[in-house]
């Protein structure tokens, strides 16, 4: 197909499914939530917003779903404190999904020229599209993984009134690895991977705590030991076999200054500094949402705060 061939000329996979799967990929999400497999509150702030989203201007028009991945490295970055430096990641998967999906939509437009095609962003399930769609396939650990780049990537999707003569649908798979590979399980240091179900219990995944409001401090059961990034975890990544030859892939990102420590640790986010802040956060796949909590919990572990 002329127009994934040009996607993956230019860095970025894919592949295409009718609009008519959409009510299925839905309906399979909540036929795992009828079965008990996501925690009620958990399923309510992180799963309905990607069942339910307002939809796409224009969505009449939609014929089909392109779910594209860009291969994306880990993040390093450094933080000044007390004549310090802590080294701290951040995992491939949070790198920006809007930009992400912006050069996923400018590269499908030259794709489609010189014709000229309606696309609009998609807010579904997005891991389960891709698997669906033959594009990436589930690890034990609920990520998804691609040839080459194993986890190291970030989807995105997008809706079209492109009609394509070719439909991607196909059964779920899994990597073959993972029915008798128990890497990923041995290394969560939360126990969020289980032997009994594929579906990681994400109301024990350190990711998920990693990702809340400042306000709310990380339950007592996690372990100082157990944070590794800045936010997210890279445990179960690093342990993946299928992540072998990509483990070490990162790139550097900016040092933040003693200064801009003790400003991020304060939480205290208004005016001009924090919009200048928040630029520079975004450069390395962050927010001032996760600070000053995450980082206090990392450098309490290196013993430089008490």
């Amino acid at each position: 197909m002329e127009v994934l061939d040009y996607l993956e000329k230019n860095g970025c996979y894919g592949r295409v499914v009718s609009i008519d799967h959409l009510e299925e990929l839905r309906e399979q999400v909540k036929a795992l939530h009828g079965k008990g497999q996501f925690d009620e509150g958990i399923y309510k702030r992180l799963v309905l917003p990607r069942l339910e989203p307002k939809e796409a201007r224009g969505m009449k028009k939609a014929r089909s779903i392109f779910v594209t991945s860009i291969p994306s490295p880990a993040i390093r970055t450094r933080f000044r404190w007390r004549d310090e430096t802590i080294e701290l990641t951040v995992p491939p998967t949070y790198d920006s999904y809007v930009s992400a999906s912006n050069r996923s939509r400018r590269l499908l437009k030259e794709a489609f020229a010189p014709e000229k095609h309606w696309i609009a962003r998609a807010i579904l399930p997005i891991k389960l599209l891709a698997v669906r769609s033959g594009l990436a396939k589930y690890g034990r650990n609920n990520i998804t993984y691609i040839q080459r780049f194993g986890s190291f990537h970030t989807l995105s999707a997008l809706y079209t009134d492109y009609e394509s003569p070719e439909d991607h649908w196909q059964e779920m798979e899994a990597l073959p690895k993972c029915a008798t590979c128990k890497a990923c399980m041995k290394a969560c240091p939360t126990g969020a991977i289980c032997e009994d179900r594929f579906l990681i219990r994400v109301e024990n995944c350190l990711a998920y705590y990693s990702e809340m409001p400042p306000s709310k401090p990380f339950p007592e059961w996690i372990k100082p030991s157990a944070h590794n990034s800045i936010i997210g975890c890279m445990r179960c990544q690093r342990a993946c076999p299928y992540n072998k030859d990509i483990v070490d892939w990162h790139r550097d990102a900016g040092v933040f200054s003693e200064e801009e420590t003790s400003y991020l640790l304060k939480g205290e986010f208004t005016g001009a500094r924090a919009k200048a802040m928040d630029r520079k956060l975004k450069s390395v796949g962050l927010d001032l949402s996760v600070f000053p909590r995450n980082l206090e919990v990392h450098l309490r572990k290196s013993g430089l705060l008490p």
